[in-house]
């Protein structure tokens, strides 16, 4: 067997302010204690049951996972310090780190794994199941040393256990599921002294971390919904670092004293999709004029001011995946509507559903689309929808034409964005079977090169069908006291032990 080798993609760099961040104080050293605003409080703590985009802002922070990504989308060691593999991608082995403990004192170990794994996999409920689909069994083979078989090839397994957080049997057999999840442990660089829902949890470093203790000594995440709310709660000082601001707030917060703004790129792309099976949108000349109607260098400079950049592929360049070949479909309004004309088109209404609290300004961005559609001749109908609301109808695929959305892998791999969406079984209106082979044919596949060359003529597919139009990359605003020295993550989330 072989090592697996390590996959690695180019970050994009930020437009808008950066000059203003750079110019900004470096400091010197981070602070003793940091308090985080975020849009909401974590759903739950015990990691097995738990998914959520905010809950990793606590997992990443009080857990560990076997593989861990960097910011290029290398995936590199945490708690297993090696995996082989065999020559079919069928049975994958884990070497686990010696001398690591979790935060009860309990020694983590093969035990660990096995039974993280498997109460995982014996739980139907839970969403993060979904990560170990293809796991058929998990065995001790040492104190040390991890067995995984799976029910197919599976090339980047190491990245998809980054999902999967590690547990202590030891512990829970004390605690039980209901101890384990209001006081979990985990071996991570942080454990959780102090969680009031709804108003703050407090973490603490972790002294005895195998990496070392963390220099941010004691961390507080405050769950504040309003985007408002928390850029006052910055400026007045009771917040240190606001990782997510509105781009309408910027100036206004960028120019208080003892603050700095910045921006960075992020890990989502939005996109306007249909339901190519309802009419007018099965008539791909309809999906093209969409296409080529929309100006995406408007839409992002000036109504989101820089926290957009156009794209032409549906995954951003941190991506395994991303081709900078790809170019965003340019804005030629008289072929638009000449494609409407030639299209035979009837004048039917086009509803165009969206979350309208899951997207920086989704009800501008949609409006302007709207706009652009109208001038091109078609007829739309705006529909928001909360994203409680949204996200169900996306699932089962049950929206009623064409719809804005934005989708991220997490695991800075394209298969994520294809798997969810193109694939057979998968959230689509209909299904590329070209798209389906190439997909399931990368999975087979350890060569980079050649892995790349597979997604990157999926995604050509993709862009000649028009089932999906990728419209910019999402960028993120930030904002933080002056002596605070943060710099994101494409993923957004907050790693407190990346603090230097």
């Amino acid at each position: 067997m072989t090592p697996m080798k390590s996959l690695s993609a180019l970050l994009a760099s930020a437009a808008m302010f950066a000059t203003l961040a750079a110019a900004a104080p470096v400091a010197a050293a981070p602070p003793a204690s940091l308090t985080i605003a975020l849009p909401g409080d974590f759903p739950r703590l015990d990691p097995s049951k738990d998914t959520s985009p905010l809950g990793f802002n606590f997992r990443l922070n009080a857990f560990d996972a076997l593989s861990e990504l960097q910011r290029d989308g290398m995936v590199t060691a945490r708690l297993a310090t090696k995996w082989t593999y065999s020559p079919d991608l069928i049975e994958w082995t884990a070497t686990l780190r010696p001398n690591v403990r979790f935060h009860d004192g309990s020694a983590f170990g093969a035990d660990d794994v096995v039974w993280t794994i498997q109460r995982i996999l014996a739980d139907q409920a839970t969403p993060v199941r979904t990560f170990l689909k293809l796991v058929k069994t998990v065995e001790k083979v040492d104190d040390l040393t991890v067995k995984f078989t799976l029910v197919q090839p599976y090339a980047i397994f190491d990245r998809q256990m980054t999902y999967i957080n590690m547990m202590s049997k030891t512990y829970f057999d004390k605690v039980g599921d209901a101890g384990y999840g209001a006081q979990p442990v985990g071996t991570g660089p942080y454990r959780m002294v102090e969680w009031i829902k709804d108003d703050r949890m407090v973490l603490k470093s972790n002294p005895g971390y195998w990496r070392g203790e963390p220099a941010i000594k004691t961390a507080t995440f405050r769950p504040i919904p309003s985007d408002a709310a928390r850029a006052s709660a910055l400026m007045s000082g009771e917040i240190d670092l606001v990782p997510a601001l509105p781009p309408s707030l910027l100036n206004q917060v960028g120019s208080a004293a003892g603050i700095k703004v910045g921006t960075a790129p992020g890990f989502r792309v939005i996109f306007v999709a249909f339901n190519v099976n309802a009419a007018p949108l099965d008539n791909p000349m309809i999906r093209e004029a969409i296409d080529r109607g929309i100006d995406r260098e408007s839409l992002t400079k000036n109504l989101l001011r820089g926290l957009g950049k156009p794209t032409g592929i549906m995954v951003p360049p941190m991506n395994i995946g991303y081709d900078a070949s790809f170019k965003p479909t340019p804005f030629d309004l008289e072929a638009a509507r000449k494609l409407v004309k030639d299209s035979g088109y009837d004048g039917r209404v086009i509803p165009l559903q969206y979350p309208n609290n899951n997207l920086v300004m989704a009800n501008e961005v949609a409006q302007a689309i709207a706009g652009y559609m109208t001038a091109i001749g078609l007829k739309v109908q705006l529909k928001p929808l909360e994203f409680t609301a949204f996200f169900p109808l996306w699932l089962q695929s049950k929206l009623d034409g064409m719809y804005l959305f934005a989708f991220g892998a997490s695991g800075y791999h394209a298969e994520s964005v294809l798997t969810t969406m193109y694939e057979k079984g998968s959230h689509a209106y209909r299904v590329n079977d070209e798209i389906d082979r190439l997909l399931k044919q990368q999975r087979t596949v350890t060569d980079l090169v050649q892995q790349k060359k597979l997604l990157a003529d999926a995604f050509r597919i993709s862009n000649a069908d028009r089932f999906h139009i990728p419209l910019y990359d999402e960028m993120q605003a930030y904002g933080m006291r002056a002596n605070v020295d943060y710099v994101p993550w494409p993923d957004g989330f907050v790693r407190l032990y990346d603090f230097k």
